[in-house]
């Protein structure tokens, strides 16, 4: 599907979809814990389906109302169907249950889309070969087979957290005590934090001290209702829209969160953007942005949008400290270069790093999707600034985390054409 936006402000209010990070955690936990759980406000993307599809496999009953995901979950680590685990493009769904999976002791198949095998895996590939068990990896899958222990596991902190948050669900359920040391720089730990604040609700005791997780073994997760939180991922294009279109009040969002990408209230302020916290939600106001150094090594998700606002702000902005986004959908560090070219904007990309000259308005044309949903989410922010109709090829990528994207943007007023290929 490409999708045609034809330039004009936008304003009014959006209900911010939940967080996508916390609804994996809270149905992992939930389906780990031997009896009922709720889980409230959520929606089923893609990734999240490809979550409770994975935890199918082990018996794991799920009843999918609207906004509402009730969880009867099992109390071991059984294979009840085949040994394939699809896992579609979630990284999140693959690096949160491989090692979970693993403790069923069986050969275990993760499939998925190839873009999801590109992703670094090299962590459980060094932990599975130290204890000796079977691990292989091909373009199309990984194959596992054999238990993860308890023991001593050291994992360099400048890689994904989501590994050491897939040691945090599985250890806790082996016979010993185990300890996760963190090395080197610590990146993403509010991701970790959002681990431990759910594997606390499901009864799960981790302790951390100095980069340490200290984890008894033998633990028993317990049900426990969950309600989930408006996604400061998603709010972050909203955020943006409001400062260079109109005003847009973001509602269902919590003022004060664990998640990483709440940076985005500390980033809009550095550049002078202007937001005000309401009774009813957060208000984001038209504003003179100026450009700044943005270090997004502890929120990656969200500097493709604020790439946007970048290139809407007087002076230069450099988003710094973004290896990472390499390795996500899309090389997201190329991908949003080459999208701020297709716009007009001065820039330049560097190994780690994106610096952007500001300019008052936006190219139209016709641009390409990368196959990733954050980039097909930005440019149809930056839309709202073009001089021209603006197309986005193969837009359906929104539908892995925010399906009803474009519906949401049509209630601010976008002027959206759909066209079937």
């Amino acid at each position: 599907m490409n999708v045609l936006i034809n330039p004009k402000p936008l304003s009014g209010t959006v209900y911010i979809p939940p967080s996508k990070s916390q609804s994996h955690r809270a149905i992992i936990a939930a389906s780990l814990s031997k009896g009922k759980s709720v889980i409230s406000n959520i929606i089923y993307s893609e990734d999240v389906l490809a979550t409770i599809g994975a935890m199918e496999k082990i018996g794991v009953k799920f009843i999918k109302n609207t906004r509402q995901l009730i969880v009867s979950g099992i109390g071991r680590i059984v294979i009840t169907d085949d040994n394939f685990i699809e896992c579609n493009e979630s990284g999140s769904t693959l690096r949160f249950v491989l090692p979970i999976f693993s403790l069923s002791k069986e050969k275990i198949v993760f499939t998925g889309k190839r873009s999801l095998f590109n992703r670094p895996m090299t962590v459980y590939e060094d932990i599975f070969k130290k204890l000796h068990l079977n691990y292989q990896k091909n373009e199309n899958s990984i194959i596992v087979s054999g238990s993860l222990s308890s023991g001593v596991y050291e994992i360099p902190g400048n890689i994904s957290s989501q590994f050491i948050s897939g040691l945090l669900f599985a250890l806790p359920l082996t016979k010993g005590d185990s300890k996760i040391i963190i090395t080197g720089n610590y990146e993403s730990k509010q991701y970790v934090d959002m681990t431990l604040d759910v594997l606390k609700r499901f009864q799960i005791v981790v302790t951390e001290r100095n980069k340490t997780y200290y984890i008894k073994g033998n633990q028993v997760y317990h049900p426990a209702n969950f309600q989930i939180e408006g996604d400061y991922s998603q709010l972050a294009f909203y955020a943006v829209l409001g400062q260079i279109s109109g005003d847009i009040l973001c509602k269902n969002i919590p003022f004060e969160s664990l998640q990483p990408d709440q940076k985005i209230m500390e980033f809009i302020q550095k550049m002078k953007g202007n937001y005000e916290l309401t009774e009813t939600g957060i208000l984001f106001k038209k504003s003179n942005t100026i450009g700044v150094v943005l270090d997004v090594s502890q929120s990656p998700d969200i500097a493709p949008i604020l790439s946007i606002l970048a290139a809407l702000s007087s002076g230069e902005t450099i988003i710094e400290n973004a290896m990472r986004l390499k390795f996500k959908e899309s090389n997201r560090l190329s991908s949003m270069f080459e999208t701020l070219k297709a716009f007009g904007v001065s820039t330049e990309m560097g190994e780690d790093y994106l610096t952007i000259l500001g300019q008052q308005e936006l190219n139209g044309g016709v641009f390409e999707s990368f196959n990733d949903h954050r980039i097909v989410m930005s440019i149809a922010i930056a839309a709202t600034r073009a001089t021209h109709q603006v197309m986005i090829k193969n837009a359906e990528a929104i539908n892995k985390s925010y399906p009803n994207f474009f519906e949401d943007l049509e209630k601010l007023g976008a002027d959206i054409t759909y066209i079937e290929e």
